[in-house]
């Protein structure tokens, strides 16, 4: 089979190809706070909202003539498989697969990877064999350089396998660290258009803030709320068009900014932890 261009510059390129999974079997699992307040509270979503949401998020991306490649081999004891984005990182190499943290979600990383060589995706010969990566802890800030959230799924020791496997194809990795409770770096941070960030004020270190500056980024700081209610996890599209939801507050403040906002109704994945960011994979983007 003829390789394919699996390839991401960085986070904010022009999207070209995308992997999704449908949520045939979500349900809400309590390992983050978010989910984990609406596990405790009994919330248990009509299987047909969810599927619902699902479609209507999969329209943006057909909308932008965006292709669209699917994870097929869906199981009731992986329920999370539609959050795409967290068994790895796509890189200007291809992709690294990562190793979740918890037991929950353990073996989706291997499903994920026998789709993408089925697909003639170009997967890394190396992967996370220490500690936990999770994608919705990456960002490819430019074609060499790669951060990775320390907060309550990836953890230091998955940083620096990461960091030795890119090494070898002349990447810098390098480490955020922040609370826990903010699960991952897609909560508090999300780029959304060429050197423009969106970042949470109150979570982000400050080393952070002064490395995006340092190499050029303009950074829209919010507050915390933007955080509880998972605002901040957004997807950049390319050519000035973000991927982000109805009722999102901060969507008239990305407009004003000249940023096309693109919103289907997946209020019911936001308020579950799961956004825009955590439901969908780069295969493909431009510089």
């Amino acid at each position: 089979m003829e390789k394919k261009r699996t390839i991401v510059y960085n986070s904010t390129g022009k999207l070209n190809r995308v992997l999704l999974a449908t949520p045939t079997y979500y349900k809400i699992m309590p390992l983050s706070d978010i989910a984990r307040d609406l596990y405790d509270k009994g919330a248990k979503p009509d299987q047909r909202v969810w599927l619902k949401e699902h479609a209507e998020f999969e329209g943006a991306f057909r909308d932008l003539a965006i292709e669209i490649s699917w994870v097929e081999k869906l199981s009731p004891e992986l329920p999370w498989q539609a959050s795409t984005r967290d068994f790895g990182v796509n890189t200007p190499d291809g992709v690294l697969v990562g190793r979740f943290r918890y037991q929950e979600r353990k073996g989706e990383e291997r499903v994920v990877k026998e789709t993408l060589e089925e697909l003639g995706e170009t997967v890394l010969p190396k992967q996370i064999t220490r500690g936990c990566v999770e994608g919705g802890d990456c960002f490819c800030l430019d074609e060499n350089t790669l951060i990775i959230g320390n907060g309550n799924r990836s953890t230091y020791s998955g940083f620096e396998n990461a960091r030795e496997i890119l090494a070898e194809y002349g990447k810098r990795v390098f480490v955020v660290e922040f609370l826990s409770k903010w699960n991952h770096l897609d909560v508090i941070f999300s780029p959304v258009a060429d050197k423009l960030a969106i970042v949470c004020k109150d979570a982000v270190p400050d080393y952070f803030t002064g490395f995006l500056d340092a190499l050029g980024w303009e950074l829209i700081k919010v507050p915390a709320e933007h955080a509880y209610r998972n605002e901040i996890n957004m997807l950049a599209l390319g050519d000035d068009k973000v991927l982000s939801f109805k009722g999102n507050s901060l969507n008239k403040m990305l407009k004003a900014r000249g940023l096309k906002v693109l919103d289907p109704d997946i209020r019911t994945f936001a308020a579950a932890g799961e956004g825009p960011h955590c439901l969908s994979f780069e295969l493909e983007r431009e510089r």
